[in-house]
């Protein structure tokens, strides 16, 4: 029975050392009190600090791509707020431009309704799969990534400490970008890139606007809050883009544009887009889903659905640049 009892207690404590050293750290975004709550993380895939450090790592490593010098940074730019401004990135692995213009990462954790500017990807694990694999992008073949890693001095124990094991795979290298992605947010209180605008200063009590921009934003409610609502300036839903994609399709490496009309099928949904977040706009140009706006100018001038006159424009103008 002492023997019995004695067993017991070693098993138990081997396990009790085991669940200590293998626990991991689970990390919480502190957010203001007026940004929305955050979506629920995957039961699959809790956000730790282990993960969000390795997935960090991935994000910066240019070891991901199949010439080796282009990471996912190289055209999500935390520098350029998570974008590149290009027109249309040709920073991939050919030089060939991409038929899109390159969305910012700020806050794509809210995109619950599907990624990309179709809404072709569902959620954030699945993402990295089409820009690892596109020729055009970082072209690596995903049957050799995780052997690749693999055989990388550090990266074995870092997946250890991350998933519980060092055995690589590309389900786990998506889910630790999945984990950093979702702590790119603006604004937060503990992420490293929290981008705080002055609109945030002001609901923060920490600034003041201007005459102008209190002018500006009176404009933006009664013109553009439908959609770019407050605090996100994104409804993340798919609209109609713009009237010059009527006359002028976008049609790039002989691809031509069909907006979310590629992923339903439906003839209803040509050239519908997600609504672009406007926060940190004037960072993030050029515009549009083909990039063909350089300007934040152009979006104050008077069309058929606003007239404003140039002291309107100027006021618009300023609060954008609040945002």
């Amino acid at each position: 029975m002492n023997r019995i009892r004695h067993y017991f207690f070693l098993s138990w404590f081997a396990l009790l050392i085991f669940s200590c050293t293998n626990k991991k750290e689970i990390y919480s975004v502190s957010m203001p009190s007026y940004m929305p709550p955050l979506p629920k993380n995957p039961s699959h895939n809790p956000m730790t600090t282990e993960g969000i450090e390795l997935g960090k790592m991935l994000f910066f490593d240019t070891k991901l791509s199949k010439n080796g010098n282009i990471s996912c940074a190289t055209c999500h730019n935390p520098k350029l707020y998570f974008t590149d401004n290009l027109q249309t990135s040709h920073l991939g692995t050919t030089g060939k431009k991409l038929p899109r213009n390159t969305p910012t990462l700020i806050n794509v954790v809210y995109s619950e309704n599907g990624l990309f500017l179709d809404g072709g990807i569902k959620n954030l694990e699945s993402l990295p799969a089409a820009p690892l694999q596109h020729p055009d992008e970082m072209a690596m073949d995903l049957k050799k990534l995780p052997n690749l890693l693999q055989n990388d001095k550090d990266y074995p124990n870092l997946f250890k400490n991350a998933f519980g094991t060092d055995s690589i795979t590309n389900a786990l290298i998506f889910r630790a970008l999945a984990q950093f992605q979702r702590t790119i947010i603006s604004p937060s209180i503990n992420s490293e890139y929290s981008f705080v605008s002055k609109w945030d200063s002001v609901k923060q009590e920490k600034a003041t606007f201007s005459n102008l921009e209190l002018k500006g934003q009176s404009l933006f409610k009664s013109h553009c809050n439908t959609c770019h609502t407050a605090p996100l300036f994104s409804d993340y839903q798919f609209h109609f883009a713009h009237l010059d994609t009527i006359t002028n399709p976008t049609k790039i490496n002989d691809r031509v544009e069909l907006g979310r009309q590629r992923i339903t099928e439906n003839p209803k949904d040509y050239l519908k887009f997600k609504t672009p977040t406007l926060r940190h706009i004037s960072k993030t140009f050029p515009y549009l889903h083909n990039g063909s706006i350089e300007k934040l100018e152009y979006f104050a001038q008077p069309n058929d659905s606003m007239k404003l006159n140039i002291e309107e424009q100027k006021a618009l103008l300023a609060f954008l640049k609040c945002l």
